[in-house]
């Protein structure tokens, strides 16, 4: 016995509702038949418009898609840089803690970053 995933049952539910519909209109559409005659002009005219409006649907979900995979890339990209940028911060930072310890101790301070270096530049 497999499980079936939400979106099976979902998919599933949406069949079953679409088929509950159908069957109701037809059932409708009968009892109607008999006192109304629908001409077929009409009937295209709604088919086409059925169509039409799938059609504009469609291409509004593909257009949607694109736009969604674009922002994606983009909020990605500035994620991947904002995260290189706080790990060399993190460096400079860690690097420049261990230069105040090493001179407080006497020790040479030779690992300081560039930004530490331009700091006690101006100081002099």
């Amino acid at each position: 016995m497999t499980m079936t995933t939400s979106q099976e049952t979902m998919t599933e539910a949406a069949r079953r509702g679409q088929e509950a519909i159908a069957s109701a209109l037809q059932i409708w559409t009968d009892s109607v038949q008999r006192f109304v005659p629908v001409s077929d002009t009409r009937l295209s005219g709604a088919v086409e418009a059925v169509d039409t409006m799938f059609d504009f649907a469609e291409q509004m979900l593909v257009t949607q898609r694109e736009f969604t995979k674009s922002l994606l890339a983009a909020t990605t990209s500035a994620a991947t840089r904002a995260a290189a940028a706080t790990q060399d911060a993190a460096r400079e930072v860690k690097d420049a803690a261990q230069d105040v310890q090493d001179g407080a101790n006497g020790r040479p301070m030779g690992r300081r970053s560039g930004s530490v270096q331009a700091a006690e530049t101006l100081k002099k």
